[in-house]
């Protein structure tokens, strides 16, 4: 079958052998079923996902540097104590989330560009984890990782489900 432009795929929106360099869909088109693209995906106006948006993560086992194009890290130190580091983002608005999800030792992350906050985070126990967001100013020039959120480990994630944790004096 040969390849197909998009104006004449516009009945039964059948995009197998579509052209590689351009999708787009206008006036309510839609894709059911199964879609995944390579490279930037951007949408305009109200963008609605329903069954779950999952986000692309790594594993970090021990030292190193955790990935600014990948959204989620999970940090691992059943080896021990290990520095790890964030480099500088270019891309104004990415989310980064790091969770320590194995604990053997501390793990010192330390942030290139920050926004008004330390660079340097330690997670010290599972389930802590930070939410960080590249910032920009009006110019759009990137200004920095901002730090969104900490969570501070398990006692934070009991509380979720079983209400405030109280302590008393």
């Amino acid at each position: 079958m040969a390849k197909k432009t998009l104006a004449q795929l516009k009945t039964g929106r059948d995009f197998t052998d579509v052209l590689d360099s351009l999708m787009n869909l206008t006036d309510g088109g839609a894709v059911t079923g199964n879609m995944s693209t390579a490279g930037t995906f951007a949408a305009t106006g109200i963008s609605t996902l329903t069954g779950g948006v999952h986000l692309g993560t790594e594993a970090l086992t021990g030292a190193g540097a955790c990935s600014i194009s990948v959204p989620v890290t999970f940090l691992d130190t059943t080896g021990g104590a290990a520095a790890v580091s964030l480099a500088a983002s270019t891309v104004a608005g990415a989310i980064k989330y790091i969770v320590m999800a194995k604990d053997g030792g501390d793990a010192t992350l330390t942030i290139a560009n920050t926004l008004g906050a330390a660079n340097t985070v330690t997670f010290a126990a599972i389930g802590e984890a930070i939410t960080l967001v590249n910032s920009a100013d009006e110019d759009g020039t990137i200004t920095g990782w901002c730090l969104l959120s900490r969570e501070t480990g398990a006692a934070n994630v009991t509380a979720a489900f079983d209400g405030p944790v109280t302590t008393t004096v």
